[in-house]
């Protein structure tokens, strides 16, 4: 079984992928619970593949502040929320404490962010970490500590910085600069007109970073790219900015570890009639509870549920 101190996961990111990868359910008071049912089967799986000492689930609260002050169109590509979404992630969000894992989230600050912040406390007190997500701006957090479990069709894989070099051709700290040259669709900034992937990385793996291209911007190939990048560089300066996850330790309470209360979550499970999902995480407990050290609840504060 694969082990870490740390179990950071992106709960936004893998509520959206139970919400859309499970056909609609409902229980019998017509509330959607297909993302409830997706989102802890899905961490009560990995949990049998990959044991941790804390988890920390991680969600956005609105748009980043700093991002939108950079790029007022950053993520406004993307649809509505659905409703039926919306009406279930109040219930993940008050579940989570109960399995003894924090729930984090911050106004103005997205899950990308607060994970960063994690993996940074984590690789400073030399502790293990293993991210949750499928999103690719979390390769740059990517060391020989920290790797990144992935979701796929057929359960999870995990990267460590050569698994980032096989799946996108740059190493974790050129995932900025690989970002920067490329864009992202997801999160509504454009790249560099006419680059892609295979070419950023041949570029990268030549002059190793965006300062390394600029001082041999002469040699770079093919030569039609020499002057777009002349004409560019504010734009790739502002695409980095996009790109570059930020840290910092006022927006986590380092020592919080809920207290598990697994007879709560039992009655809460039961009054959604997610009665296979309790039974999951009655076995969880059984083989968990013994391990867990309780310390002081979450402390609020700004953190917004």
């Amino acid at each position: 079984m694969n082990a870490s101190h740390f179990l950071l996961v992106d709960g936004t990111n893998l509520a959206f992928r139970s919400f859309y990868g499970i056909q609609y359910l409902s229980n019998s008071q017509q509330l959607p619970v297909n993302a409830i049912y997706g989102f802890f089967n899905s961490l009560l799986t990995l949990a049998q593949t990959h044991s941790f000492e804390r988890a920390i689930i991680c969600f956005d609260c609105g748009h980043s502040t700093t991002r939108t002050e950079i790029l007022d169109t950053y993520k406004k590509n993307r649809a509505p929320t659905p409703d039926d979404f919306k009406k279930q992630l109040p219930y993940i969000k008050e579940l989570i404490p109960s399995f003894g894992w924090v729930c984090c989230e911050r106004i103005g600050i997205e899950a990308d962010d607060l994970i960063a912040t994690w993996a940074q406390l984590a690789t400073q007190k030399q502790q293990s970490v293993a991210i949750v997500s499928a999103d690719k701006d979390l390769m740059q957090c990517v060391t020989d500590t920290v790797h990144q479990i992935v979701p796929n069709s057929n359960g999870w894989y995990s990267l460590d910085p050569a698994g980032v070099v096989d799946k996108v051709g740059v190493y974790p700290h050129q995932i900025v600069d690989y970002l920067a040259l490329i864009g992202d669709s997801a999160d509504n900034y454009l790249g560099l007109p006419g680059v892609g992937p295979k070419t950023a990385a041949k570029w990268l793996n030549a002059y190793q970073s965006i300062d390394g291209i600029y001082a041999h911007l002469s040699t770079v190939k093919p030569e039609r790219f020499q002057s777009v990048l002349s004409q560019s560089r504010t734009l790739i300066e502002r695409n980095q900015s996009l790109a570059r996850l930020a840290c910092s330790i006022d927006w986590i309470e380092p020592d919080c570890n809920p207290q598990p209360q697994p007879q709560a979550l039992d009655a809460k499970l039961t009054e959604l009639n997610l009665n296979k999902l309790r039974g999951k995480c009655r076995q969880f407990f059984q083989q968990n509870l013994s391990a867990h050290t309780a310390h002081q609840p979450l402390q609020q504060g700004e953190f917004c549920f």
